[in-house]
């Protein structure tokens, strides 16, 4: 197999798997779901990732690399406060279009007892990055006089950060409509107008 070939293995291997953990959660599939689906052998996915938790951390690093990448680039930094949340809010969506999957923290945090404590590790950090960002945004935010809300900002990215991953979760449950009622929420109680 040529390099081409193995990177385009891997990056197929890691997109499904993707898609499986936050459908299925980490518990909910294994290599031969994913061989299945690639029409390749269980072998060639132990090639790139040895165990499944190997596979479960890289999901996570290139999902906080995906992140960490479009906050720190210069273009979206110097975005209006309200560009930048709309950006954060429309990745929930996406995850709502897509199969109904639920984000990656969701996804970890319902198995979360049951990961290996590096997959732990790998997920809080991910939380912990995202929380922070978010409460800077707020904080500049309302020091703009863009948006308005009561506590401490840090508090207040974390409500976000549970509104969004649980209402993805209901979704599944309550309807679509559900999770888009939730989102006008958060801007009514951010007073960003919907």
């Amino acid at each position: 197999m040529c390099v081409a070939g193995k990177s385009s293995t891997k990056r197929k291997i890691l997109e499904l798997g993707e898609s499986l953990l936050q459908r299925l959660g980490y518990n909910g599939f294994s290599y031969h779901h994913i061989a299945q689906e690639l029409g390749i052998k269980n072998a060639a996915i132990h090639y790139h990732f040895p165990t499944k938790e190997a596979l479960g951390i890289e999901i996570v690093q290139r999902t906080r690399t995906r992140f960490t990448k479009w906050v720190n680039h210069p273009e979206n930094r110097v975005k209006p406060v309200r560009q930048q949340f709309d950006w954060f809010i429309n990745s929930y969506s996406y995850n709502l279009k897509s199969q109904h999957r639920v984000c990656l923290i969701g996804s970890l945090a319902t198995d979360y007892y049951t990961l290996p404590p590096s997959m732990q590790s790998v997920i809080n950090e991910l939380t912990d990055e995202i929380q922070k960002w978010m409460a800077r945004l707020l904080d500049h935010g309302r020091q703009s006089g863009v948006v308005d809300f009561q506590g401490s900002s840090q508090d207040k990215a974390v409500c976000i950060l549970s509104s969004l991953t649980g209402s993805l979760q209901l979704a599944r449950l309550l309807g679509d409509d559900f999770f888009y009622r939730n989102i006008k929420q958060i801007y009514l109680d951010l007073n960003f107008t919907y």
